[in-house]
C-alpha cells in the first residue's frame, strides 16, 4: 500500500494511492483512566500494541500540540504517523512517503527515514478500525519542494518565477521555484528555507490573552478550532481576537521573508500561500495566490512522487530501466 503522510505540529494530514484521506489533530497523550459508565460512554481510545492513548480531538483537553526539533527521535510523531496509517485502512508492508521543513531535511532525513522504516505496530482505533502493519519503505521530501509540484502543474500558471510558502503550525517554509517554458519545475537552494513562525503563535497570543484576561488556563490547543469559549457560565467570542493575532502574524511572516530575500519578493509572478495557515497571508494583495486544497499540498506532492518512484520500480522490475547503484 502507498501512503503519504505528513505530520504537521498542528494536524497529520495522509493520503492513500486509492483516494483515502485521513486528517486529525497532531495530539496524543497516554489514555487517562476512565470510569465505566455501563455503556453510555463514547469510546475515545486508541490502542498501539495493547497500550491506551487518546489521539487526535479526544486529546485536545490533556495534550500539548507537538514542538519536536527532531522528529527521528520524536515517539509520538512515529506513533500519529502509526496511526494514521490504520486509519486509511493499512495492513502489512507499507510504503511510505513523508516530510520535514526544509530547515531540518537535510540534517535530520536520514535519521528520520530509519526511525520509520521497519517501525509498526498493532493499532485499533478508536472507531473500531483493527491493524497489524509496519513501515517496509519510507521516502522522506523536505516540504514547500513538495508542496510545489501539485500547485504549479497546472496550466493555470504561466512560466516564470514564484515564491511558494507553506504555513504550518510551528514553522513556515519557503522556497523559489521557476517553472520553466516546458512546464519543468527548477528549485533555487539559494532562497529557502524555514522561519520558525506559524499559526501556533496565532492560538498561543490568544491563549495567553484570555488566560491574563479571565485569569482562567486556556491552551493552544483549546482555542485552536473554536469561535468561543466559555468562562464562567458566559460565552466569549474570539473571533476579533483571532483575527488581531493573525495579521501580527501574517506581517511577522512577510518581514522574516523580506530580511532573507529582499528584492527577489518583488520579482515573482506571485507568492503561492500553501499549508494550513496558508490563509492569513491571503489579505496581504493580489500577488497572493492561495490554490484550491493548500494544506494538503505537501501530502498530494509526497503521494505523487511515491508513485512516480513505485512506477520506476515497477518498469525496473519488468525489465525496462536500470537503477544507478
Amino acid at each position: 500500500m502507498l501512503l503519504a503522510i505528513d505530520p504537521g505540529h498542528e494536524y497529520v494530514k495522509a493520503l492513500s494511492s486509492r483516494g483515502e484521506r485521513a486528517f486529525f489533530p497532531s495530539l496524543i497523550h497516554p489514555a487517562p483512566q476512565t470510569v465505566d459508565l455501563g455503556g453510555f460512554g463514547r469510546r475515545m481510545v486508541t490502542t498501539i500494541d495493547d497500550v491506551p492513548y487518546v489521539v487526535g480531538e479526544a486529546a485536545r483537553r490533556v495534550a500539548s500540540p507537538l514542538w519536536s526539533r527532531n522528529k527521528a527521535v520524536d515517539e509520538d510523531t512515529l506513533r500519529l504517523i502509526l496511526v494514521a496509517a490504520a486509519e486509511l485502512g493499512a495492513s502489512g508492508p507499507v510504503r511510505l512517503a513523508t516530510d520535514l521543513p526544509l530547515a531540518w531535511f537535510g540534517a535530520q532525513r536520514k535519521a528520520f527515514k530509519e526511525a520509520l522504516r521497519g517501525f509498526g505496530g498493532t493499532v485499533v482505533t478508536a472507531n473500531g478500525v483493527h491493524s497489524r502493519l509496519w513501515f517496509e519503505s519510507v521516502m522522506v521530501l523536505p516540504q514547500g519542494v513538495a508542496a510545489a509540484g501539485p500547485v504549479l502543474d497546472s496550466d493555470a500558471y504561466a512560466p516564470g518565477p514564484y515564491l511558494v510558502v507553506d504555513v504550518g503550525s510551528r514553522t513556515t517554509d519557503y522556497i523559489m521555484v521557476y517553472k520553466t517554458p516546458t512546464g519543468e519545475l527548477e528549485f533555487d537552494e539559494f532562497a529557502a528555507g524555514s522561519l520558525e513562525l506559524g499559526m501556533h503563535a496565532v492560538q498561543s497570543g490568544i491563549a495567553d490573552q484570555l488566560t491574563k484576561t479571565y485569569q482562567t488556563h486556556f491552551t493552544a490547543a483549546q482555542v485552536a478550532t473554536v469561535d468561543s469559549v466559555i468562562v464562567r457560565g458566559s460565552r466569549i467570542d474570539i473571533t476579533s481576537e483571532r483575527a488581531q493575532h493573525e495579521q501580527r502574524t501574517a506581517r511577522a511572516i512577510v518581514k522574516g521573508l523580506m530580511e532573507r530575500l529582499d528584492h527577489q519578493m518583488d520579482q515573482v509572478l506571485g507568492l503561492v500561500a500553501v499549508g494550513g495557515g496558508s490563509h492569513i497571508l491571503a489579505p496581504l494583495g493580489e500577488q497572493v495566490i492561495q490554490p484550491p486544497e493548500p494544506q494538503w499540498a505537501n501530502a498530494q506532492g509526497c503521494l505523487a512522487a511515491l508513485i512516480a518512484s513505485s512506477a520506476v520500480v515497477r518498469g525496473t522490475i519488468g525489465g525496462m530501466a536500470q537503477p544507478a547503484r
